[in-house]
């Protein structure tokens, strides 16, 4: 009995040393571990890739029916005599045309210039922050186009520039009208309630300066 205890006093400092190693080697391997690659979903990106399929966004419209008129030197004794006396004592001929147009604007977000700044999330919070509100479209078909009056000889270059004078006049009449302004506050009150969907308890909408 007392070899045997004898025994197991000699491998004490045997058996501590083996703990110790073991222990040792343990620790080793948990601080050099190789770390399980954790798959992150990357929900602004998501966010962003959803917004930008809406890309255009017509948030308000504006209508109006524009009277244009031209005049030119006339090319033949088809004119309208404006003056009858010229400079050689002879009738100033003048051609004339009135081109009466009824158009529609749309203005709204292009969505598709959003970016992965544009967009914060932090917990129940979605911040957004919109391109300007921009016209998207003027549109002007070709039946809305009524020639009220032709006198003389007009190309069809020369009526289409009649025409795109008067586009330009009901794009420029609906930015006067403030458009852009009505766009943009309709534009953050619809996205925003449709930003909640997302499931979001906050979401802040801004547009940029």
């Amino acid at each position: 009995m007392r070899r045997f205890r004898n025994s197991i006093y000699r491998l004490l400092p045997f058996i501590a040393l083996v703990a110790l190693i073991v222990v040792g080697a343990a620790l080793l391997y948990l601080k050099f571990k190789p770390k399980e690659d954790v798959l992150v979903i990357d929900e602004t990106s998501n966010i962003v890739t959803e917004i930008r399929k809406i890309s255009e966004l017509t948030t308000a419209c504006y209508y109006e029916d524009v009277i244009l008129k031209d005049k030119k030197a006339a090319s033949s004794v088809t004119g309208k005599v404006v003056n009858s006396f010229g400079k050689k004592n002879e009738p100033i001929m003048e051609d004339e045309i009135v081109i009466v147009a009824s158009g529609n604007v749309r203005a709204g977000f292009d969505l598709s210039k959003l970016t992965a700044k544009d967009v914060v999330v932090s917990d129940s919070l979605l911040e957004v922050t919109l391109p300007k509100a921009e016209i998207l479209d003027v549109i002007v078909n070709p039946s809305n186009f009524d020639i009220y009056i032709e006198d003389g000889h007009w190309t069809h270059e020369q009526v289409t520039k009649v025409e795109d004078r008067a586009m330009n006049r009901i794009r420029q009449d609906a930015v006067n009208d403030g458009l852009l302004q009505h766009a943009t506050e309709l534009g953050v009150a619809k996205l925003t309630e449709m930003f909640k969907t997302f499931g979001y308890s906050e979401v802040v909408v801004k547009v940029r300066k």
